[in-house]
């Protein structure tokens, strides 16, 4: 990543922090270094799921894959509101995605609005299928501070190996839509990010997506380890190279995540996830609510941060061996 890059990303968080906001993110850490087994501090992010419907198939996705078991819904300005407002004051930053395509819900631009007047620091991930002229535009003049763009492949044929029903073409020229969109609005952000999740299909090139996002106006390049979700033919999808992979293959052709276990996962203190009907996962890998800690168009977001409920589930991470179901494939 350049300076420059650099620069706008720490002056965006920057922007964000208020003696309070501060004064929260020292205390959950000073918490999780005291390994403590009861959250008291609120969440300094919110990761939220605009919608749980898409636009494309990629395989190894929940949704994609079809093994989404909640059903696909838009999330509503009034849910959003409701997990944004109790929160907003120690929020530092919000991410516009979980399962599902964000760009498909058509309030979008202004919950992003409402979380940027708020001076939280905002982020959307997008296969980019969708970026059409006009929505760039409403993107930028949001005050939306990163676009991750997925580019899986440089070449159609590639691409399509895993964004299944999707067009390179389209994402390309959404990344032109949104440099020209930034151009016209005299504005440096949203810094485009283009993420490459390396499979072995993709892995040689890696070193072509570098230099082609650099041609299409990026910002940013970042190479991502795949999440495996069918192990069955998981020996055929990690790459070669072992720096791109997250997973250690076996003898016996199975594979075990290379991280380890930890007791003490920062996410469970650090940030909320709300799905787009107004549940709270335990977490984003908690992808069909399957660990629910309640709905917050019932219960007010910060009673269900703080309550006994939440706190057991967290101590049935932090003191099982090995943690819960939805812990054997998280990536850290």
């Amino acid at each position: 990543m350049s300076v420059a890059s650099k620069i706008r990303l720490a002056t965006g968080l920057v922007r964000t922090l208020t003696l309070r906001r501060i004064a929260n993110s020292v205390r959950l850490r000073v918490c999780s270094l005291a390994r403590m087994r009861q959250v008291c501090t609120m969440p300094e992010s919110l990761s939220v799921e605009p919608a749980s419907v898409c636009n494309l198939h990629c395989p190894e996705c929940t949704l994609g894959g079809g093994r989404l078991q909640r059903p696909g819904q838009i999330m509503s300005m009034e849910t959003f509101a409701n997990a944004l407002q109790p929160l907003a004051p120690w929020l530092v930053s919000c991410q516009f995605f979980l399962q599902g395509e964000p760009t498909l819900n058509p309030n979008l631009c202004q919950m992003i609005a409402a979380a940027h007047r708020r001076r939280i620091f905002t982020t959307v991930s997008t296969n980019g299928q969708t970026l059409t002229p006009e929505l760039c535009n409403n993107l930028v003049a949001s005050g939306l501070d990163r676009l991750i763009i997925s580019v899986d492949g440089t070449t159609q044929e590639v691409y399509e190996r895993y964004r299944v029903g999707g067009s390179l073409q389209a994402a390309v020229s959404g990344i032109a839509n949104l440099v020209e969109a930034r151009k016209a609005q005299n504005r440096h952000n949203p810094l485009i990010e283009v993420q490459f999740i390396v499979f072995r299909h993709n892995e040689h090139q890696t070193g072509q997506i570098k230099h082609l996002a650099r041609q299409w106006g990026a910002d940013r390049v970042v190479l991502k380890s795949a999440q495996i979700e069918n192990r069955a033919n998981a020996a055929e999808m990690l790459p070669q190279n072992p720096k791109y992979s997250r997973y250690r293959l076996n003898a016996d052709g199975t594979i075990g995540t290379k991280r380890q276990f930890s007791d003490n996962c920062f996410r469970l203190r650090s940030t909320m996830v709300v799905a787009a009907n107004g549940d709270v996962p335990l977490c984003c890998y908690d992808k069909n609510c399957q660990h629910n800690l309640g709905n917050i168009n019932q219960t007010n977001a910060e009673t269900i941060w703080k309550s006994p409920e939440a706190n057991q589930l967290r101590k049935q991470v932090w003191c099982t061996k090995n943690g819960i179901d939805i812990c054997q494939n998280c990536g850290g």
